[in-house]
């Protein structure tokens, strides 16, 4: 109507009055199929019982009796009509599957029923042996009438170009649901084709008709023979090596590959959250290959129950929230049903997404999310003692190795500084659990970030000797996805051109998944002793180098070159997961290795912190000079040796030095050792 404007208000009461509408429609319209399909069964029944009497009358026209035939035909037609919608097609069974067919098969044996029934009652219609015969082959029928609908239905989208034909890779479990998400996406993206699978025991195994059509090394073969738009891959465990194969292969054919996607809710709002991509986060499109593919994952086996035991109903503090390590620990956390995590980060950006993951929306209303910067001591100790956490996850800090070479304060302040004040917080308030996340740069450190992080293992380690509390570090490699990571840098060198940047030949890291390495964090809680760090098997170290060329692999361009800049300071060519002297013991998990650190001398670390805060990048090199002589003297067999020494490193200082010295780093920490050791 004119001169009506039109408001939020109105506008939401003409949606709300158009809403049952389009209601009554929906509904209608399930009616009508579930009745057209009701009679579809009811009509093969009638069929099928006619063919049933005249074969058993050996098609004679004159003995049969056609009256309690065509009675028996409307009867079933009557109750199928009747009872298909009630029963069989309520939308409670998936399509063409085992449960529909049972159903069905449960409305033709009420149909029998009452014909013989009838046979008893009113008079013989029809011999005993046809309502029986007349049900199977009904089944029979409908169930190759669907086939044929779904392979015309295949046909008909991929000649006009609507569906990829699609090549799965695994019969088991994972390529069966990646089957399953073929046939239920209402997008028709793909039609299914056939299935490689190395299980001798699945050689002639049909699925709907599409069967496995051979080995995965018979894959290239395949490929020359049928027609394949996509290769989707369904095996979880599959290793690098083999992966690189099928992508040689199905590059050279120009075939597209994929993986099964994530089914998790996490994962898919993960995606979303990060990925922006609507498409990306429909459950069933499958996703383009990722690094984290090429260089595999293991299964990890954790102890549920244990670590359900010491998380149920337990208030959680986790810090650096919005990071890589942070946001993916909250995500494992909350399955375990604590009472409550609360998030800190001074990321607020990374706040958000990890609430998005975890929640599906970020208004940033909630109380679990603190925006806080840990450097704060004040800011710490209002913290700790507000939310009274039973367990904190520290996993607050600097990660990126040339940066705090550069500005080794900061590395101090943060990874040192920022975790003493959150300890000291913990101690104030009893806080019983307290897990620092470190780094394998810590294990005979060269570098100023492994240098700070094993200083703190250390203090970690003297906080538990001094309390009694379960105070540990878990120490892992390269997270894989991380910001930052090397990965991250490849791929966009990748998209741009290139040339990829690699340090020096030779060089290998360790890696894990951001949830590999969460999963058994929350492990090592479980297990830890106090003052212990618990060191994460990663596998095998990867060679960078074959890390670049599989990038480059991937991006489908043969003119990328790797250039070598040479070693920077404070890397290592190869990381190790344990020092020198360090022993590799695993008394409680085959994965995690509990290995004792040496306790720090608290005094001593408080110097450190309040050197760097008073520096003002004006005295770096004594800085750096001092954290490497702080970790050069731990006790023997416990990392003594661990950091080279450079050209132009000063000495340390004896362990006589006077107690009246002047107050100068080198004073502080030249004769750096645990509580109660020379």
């Amino acid at each position: 109507m004119e001169g009506v404007p039109v408001t939020e208000d109105n506008e939401s009461a003409t949606r709300g009055a158009a809403a049952p509408h389009r209601t009554d429609r929906r509904s209608s319209g399930v009616l009508l199929g579930a009745l057209l399909r009701s009679f579809g069964i009811g009509l093969a029944f009638a069929v099928c019982l006619w063919i049933a009497a005249l074969v058993r009358y050996d098609f004679s026209l004159s003995e049969p009796n056609f009256t309690g035939i065509a009675v028996c035909s409307l009867l079933g037609l009557i109750v199928c009509v009747g009872m298909g919608p009630l029963v069989v097609y309520r939308d409670q069974f998936w399509r063409v599957s085992g449960d529909e067919f049972i159903a069905i098969g449960g409305v033709f044996a009420v149909v029998s029923g009452l014909i013989y029934a009838a046979n008893a009652v009113i008079a013989p219609l029809v011999p005993l042996s046809v309502p029986l015969t007349a049900s199977a082959l009904a089944i029979v029928v409908i169930g190759m009438a669907a086939w044929l609908r779904g392979r015309m239905r295949a046909l008909r989208r991929t000649q006009r170009g609507r569906s990829k034909r699609a090549l799965i890779l695994g019969a088991g479990a994972h390529g069966l649901t990646a089957f399953r998400l073929i046939t239920d996406d209402p997008q028709a993206e793909h039609v299914a084709v056939g299935f490689l699978d190395d299980d001798p025991e699945k050689n002639f195994l049909r699925v709907q008709g599409i069967r496995v059509l051979g080995r995965l090394a018979d894959l290239g073969r395949v490929l020359e023979e049928r027609p394949v738009d996509v290769v989707l891959i369904a095996i979880r465990e599959l290793s690098p090596a083999v992966l690189d194969t099928v992508i040689d292969v199905t590059q050279e054919a120009g075939v597209e590959i994929k993986v099964l996607p994530e089914l998790d809710v996490y994962d898919l709002r993960e995606r979303g959250a990060y990925g922006g991509s609507t498409i990306a986060t429909r459950p069933a499109s499958f996703r383009p290959i990722e690094i984290d593919d090429l260089i595999g994952r293991r299964p990890i086996s954790t102890d549920v129950d244990a670590i359900a035991g010491y998380l149920r109903g337990k208030t959680i503090l986790v810090t650096g929230a919005g990071g890589s390590i942070g946001s993916h620990l909250c995500k494992q956390l909350v399955r375990f049903s604590p009472g409550r995590v609360v998030m800190t980060d001074r990321d607020e950006s990374g706040l958000h997404s990890t609430q998005l993951v975890l929640e599906g929306s970020a208004m940033l209303t909630s109380e679990n999310l603190v925006l806080g910067d840990l450097r704060d001591a004040g800011f710490v100790r209002s913290l700790v003692a507000s939310v009274q956490p039973d367990i904190i996850f520290h996993a607050a800090a600097l990660k990126h190795l040339t940066f705090l070479e550069r500005f080794p304060d900061e590395a101090i302040m943060t990874n040192v500084g920022a975790s003493m004040s959150l300890l000291d917080a913990a101690v104030e308030n009893r806080v019983p659990q307290f897990v620092h996340i470190s780094t394998d740069k810590a294990a005979d450190p060269t570098s100023v970030l492994g240098a700070s992080k094993y200083t703190t293992e250390r203090a970690v380690a003297a906080v538990a000797a001094d309390t009694g509390f379960a105070y540990m570090s878990v120490r892992f490699g390269n997270v894989l996805g991380s910001r930052g990571s090397v990965l991250g840098t490849f791929v966009s060198q990748a998209q741009a051109g290139g040339p990829l940047t690699i340090t020096a030949p030779g060089v290998k890291r360790f890696f894990m998944s951001a949830d590999e390495a969460c999963e058994l964090v929350l492990q090592a809680g479980a297990i830890g002793n106090p003052g212990e760090t618990l060191v994460l098997d990663m596998g095998e170290p990867v060679a960078i180098e074959d890390l670049a060329r599989r990038v480059i692999t991937l991006s489908g361009r043969d003119d990328i070159t790797i250039r070598y800049t040479g070693l920077r300071e404070g890397e290592k060519l190869e990381e190790t997961r344990l020092a020198v002297g360090e022993q590799d013991q695993r008394p409680k998990h085959h994965l995690i290795s509990q290995v004792a650190v040496p306790p720090a001398s608290l005094a001593q670390v408080r110097g450190l912190i309040a050197s760097a805060r008073i520096s003002g990048h004006r005295r770096n090199d004594e800085l750096t000079s001092t954290l490497r002589k702080a970790v050069q003297t731990a006790p023997p067999g416990l990392g003594r040796n661990a950091l080279t020494r450079r050209s132009g490193d000063a000495p340390a200082r004896p362990s006589s030095a006077p107690a009246t010295a002047p107050l100068t780093l080198t004073s502080i920490l030249g004769d750096f050792h645990p509580e109660g050791q020379e």
